[in-house]
């Protein structure tokens, strides 16, 4: 089987005072400093890493590339509010890896039949 290649790499999202920009986001950046969490959600075209994937030279670069996104929206959330979603949030993850792993049985038969 052939190995997979991997590239680390490092998003940084524009001033979202200057941000146009799609309502999509493909990316989140989340901070903690002092009493406030800040999430960061920034949009990055897919076809930048493409690039940088197809161009990378064999051996591991010593340095994770730096992709230049769109900053779709920046949120600052008082921690002790922040700290009310946890069991929310728990909730949804539980809910997604459900989902996900259903999808990924369900597309490992259809591999395994070559559909």
């Amino acid at each position: 089987m052939a190995e997979r290649k991997q590239l680390p790499l490092r998003v940084v999202g524009e001033d979202p005072r200057q941000a146009v920009s799609p309502t999509f986001s493909n990316f989140v950046g989340i901070s903690h400093v002092g009493r406030e969490v800040q999430m960061e959600f920034i949009f990055l075209d897919i076809n930048q890493i493409a690039q940088q994937l197809e161009d990378a030279k064999p051996t591991q670069p010593t340095e994770a590339p730096i992709f230049e996104g769109k900053t779709v929206a920046k949120v600052v959330i008082p921690s002790w509010a922040f700290l009310q979603l946890k069991s929310h949030m728990l909730t949804i993850f539980e809910k997604v890896e459900l989902e996900e792993s259903a999808n990924t049985k369900e597309r490992d038969g259809e591999r395994a039949y070559g559909i």
